[in-house]
């Protein structure tokens, strides 16, 4: 089990007296995509960057089955905006060298034969392997982060708006596909997904936590069941999906309007 718990979670940089995060409490059970909704700048990309072990919490802790985050590990895997490929290498060879991280004792000749299928897998040509990012579009660069990603196979998954560069139409594809991509998994990923977009937020997640303003809290978490959980066409026929909807979209325009918060058990 992978199940993880954030207790009294707080964080502030340690040239600043301002705290970004304080007293996040998140439980989480394996196999959940998690989707950190709330506008920007309330702290969704650094409780992400504290998860990935790429900062240390101020206070509080982040545990993965009773063992805190210390530090970043194989285990989790960060797929960012910018891709994070390296344009010296090819798309493939990007997807090789994490390979190579991830599985020591796999010769390069295995590892790129699993970068061809994870490749083939996000509906990318196997001519991609060898292209540099500089001639690939941005939803191709993306597709080839989430391949590298999910072909390490690792125990989490952080998504830090992922799609919010690219346009509707390539968004809207590579939503599906990573829906796709995880719900077909035998034993499923724990995904954390930031965004400000609820809707995207609807569609892929099975619990919903909101951020409030700067010293953020969580405000609202709602657990959405598979059996509820809707594909694209279904979703504005769903009265629990346009309930909930309403609901996130009312903590959403409070949230830019300054006005207090509930916390919500």
């Amino acid at each position: 089990m992978n199940d993880i718990t954030v207790n009294d979670l707080s964080f502030r940089y340690a040239d600043s007296d301002q705290l970004i995060l304080r007293d996040v409490n998140i439980r989480v059970n394996e196999g959940d995509f998690v989707c950190l909704l709330g506008q920007s700048g309330c702290g969704k990309s650094t409780f992400l960057r504290l998860m990935a072990g790429l900062e240390a919490p101020s206070s509080g802790s982040i545990c993965v089955d009773g063992q805190p985050i210390d530090g970043t590990s194989l285990e989790r895997s960060v797929v960012f905006q910018d891709y994070g490929l390296f344009p010296w290498m090819s798309a493939g060879e990007n997807i090789v060298l994490a390979l190579r991280q991830r599985f020591p004792e796999k010769s390069k000749a295995e590892c790129r034969d699993i970068a061809r299928r994870a490749l083939r897998e996000v509906g990318l040509k196997d001519e991609v392997f060898g292209k540099y990012p500089k001639s690939l579009s941005g939803g191709m660069k993306q597709r080839c982060a989430i391949a590298r990603s999910f072909s390490m196979n690792p125990r989490i998954l952080l998504m830090d708006e992922p799609f919010g560069a690219l346009d509707a139409v390539t968004r809207a594809r590579l939503q599906d596909m990573v829906l796709d991509l995880w719900s077909h998994e035998e034993r499923k990923k724990t995904v954390f997904f930031v965004t400000h977009d609820v809707e995207e937020a609807l569609l892929l997640a099975t619990r919903i936590v909101v951020f409030g303003q700067s010293p953020s809290q969580v405000i609202f978490q709602k657990e959405i069941p598979l059996e509820r959980k809707p594909s694209r066409k279904e979703m504005y026929e769903s009265r629990f999906i346009m309930d909930l909807r309403n609901e996130l979209v009312g903590y959403t325009l409070r949230t830019r309007a300054g006005r207090p918060f509930r916390i919500a058990s």
